[in-house]
C-alpha cells in the first residue's frame, strides 16, 4: 500500500520561475539552469522508480516515497522507503548517464561521461547513512526499528554499472531500476521473522508523515537581481512576458494570443519570489496594470483571502490555493 506519493520538487517550480523572470548575466544563468537540469532529470529518476514499484506485489508492504525527515539539527532524506513486519528498507534514486565505476574502499563513484570524468559520493555509503539515520530517529521515537536494508536503484537506462573490484556490496547493493522487484524479493526471503506488528508499522508510517518537512529553497539567500526582475503577465502561448490588458482579457504583443486567466501563474510567480501576502497596488506594480479598481476586482475572483482594510487590505492565498502546481 502506498502511504504518501512522490511531490513535485518545490525547488523545480523555484528555479523555473527564477529563470522565467529574472534577467541573470550568463553565470548565473548557466548556474541555475544546470541546477534545474540536475533536479530535473533526479525527478525524472524518481518516477521510473514508482512505477517499478507500483508493478510488483507490494501488498505486505507500506510505501512512502519522498522523505524528508528533521533529526539531530539537519534532515536526512529517503527517496522510497518500504516498511514490511520483516524489515525496512531505504531505496535511493540515482538517474546517472555513462559508465559508473564504484570504489568502496574510498568511497566514490567515477562518471565516465562523453569521455569527461567526474566524481561523486559513494551511493552506497549515502544510502547506507540514510538507513543508519532513520534507525536513530526511530529508536529516539521509542520504537525498536527491524533490521533495516537499503538499495541503490540506477534509473537511466544509458547507465553502465561497473564493479572494478568485484566488491560484494556493490553486487549486493546497487541495481538497474528494473530489477528493483528482484532485490527487494530476496530481502524478503531472507527476513522471515515478524519484528513488527501491524499496529507498529502504522504508527512507524503516521510518524514519518507527521514528522515529513518538504525542502522549500529560500529565495531570498539565492542573491537574486531583483533590479532585473521582468514584470508583467507571461503569455500562455508564447511565453512574452508583457501582455495587455483589453477589455476583459490579456492579449499578447509578440503571437496575439488571448486569455481570460493568465494573470493567475503571474500572481504564483509573485508569491513564489515575493512571498504568499501580496496589495492591490503591489499586484498593479508586478502585472503592469494601472487600474487599482481592476486589480482589487481580479484580486477578488481569485482564491484568496484578505486581511485588513482600504489601502492596508493584504491578500494571501486560501488553503486551498496551489500554489505550486
Amino acid at each position: 500500500m502506498i502511504e504518501k506519493y512522490r511531490e513535485f520538487p518545490k525547488e523545480i517550480t523555484i528555479l523555473k520561475t527564477i529563470l522565467r523572470r529574472f534577467s541573470l548575466d550568463l553565470q548565473r544563468k548557466t548556474e541555475f539552469e544546470n541546477r534545474l537540469s540536475r533536479k530535473l532529470a533526479g525527478y525524472k529518476g524518481e518516477k521510473e522508480l514508482d512505477y517499478h514499484l507500483s508493478q510488483f506485489d507490494h501488498s505486505k508492504f507500506k510505501i512512502l516515497h519522498d522523505l524528508r525527515i528533521p533529526h539531530n539539527n539537519t534532515h536526512f532524506q529517503i527517496d522510497s522507503l518500504l516498511i514490511s513486519n520483516t524489515f525496512m528498507l531505504s531505496i535511493d534514486s540515482k538517474n546517472y548517464a555513462g559508465i559508473l565505476d564504484i570504489n568502496t574502499e574510498f568511497n566514490y563513484l567515477i562518471q565516465t561521461l562523453n569521455g569527461n570524468e567526474k566524481v561523486y559520493q559513494d551511493p552506497i555509503l549515502q544510502t547506507r547513512i540514510q538507513a543508519s539515520q532513520l534507525k536513530s530517529f526511530l529508536i529516539k521515537n521509542q520504537f525498536s526499528p527491524p533490521p533495516i536494508e537499503f538499495l541503490v536503484s540506477v534509473s537511466n537506462s544509458q547507465a553502465m554499472i561497473r564493479n572494478p573490484d568485484n566488491n560484494m556490496e556493490v553486487s549486493r547493493r546497487v541495481c538497474k531500476t528494473p530489477a528493483v522487484s528482484f532485490k527487494i524479493q530476496s530481502f524478503n526471503d531472507k527476513y522471515q521473522k515478524e519484528f513488527l506488528s501491524t499496529k507498529e508499522s502504522k504508527k512507524i508510517v503516521k510518524l514519518l508523515l507527521k514528522s515529513h518537512e518538504p525542502y522549500v529553497p529560500d529565495i531570498s539567500t539565492m542573491n537574486l537581481p531583483m533590479e532585473h526582475i521582468k514584470k508583467g503577465v507571461q503569455c500562455p502561448e508564447c511565453a512574452h512576458i508583457g501582455m495587455r490588458r483589453i477589455h476583459g482579457s490579456w492579449v499578447c504583443n509578440q503571437c496575439g494570443y488571448l486569455s481570460k486567466n493568465a494573470h493567475i501563474a503571474t500572481l504564483k510567480d509573485y508569491f513564489i519570489i515575493f512571498g504568499p501576502a501580496i496589495t492591490s497596488r503591489q499586484f498593479c506594480d508586478f502585472l503592469n496594470i494601472s487600474s487599482i479598481h481592476q486589480a482589487k476586482r481580479m484580486l477578488s475572483t481569485m482564491d484568496l483571502e484578505s486581511h485588513g482594510s482600504k489601502k492596508g487590505k493584504v491578500y494571501i492565498p486560501s488553503k486551498d490555493y496551489e500554489l505550486w502546481n
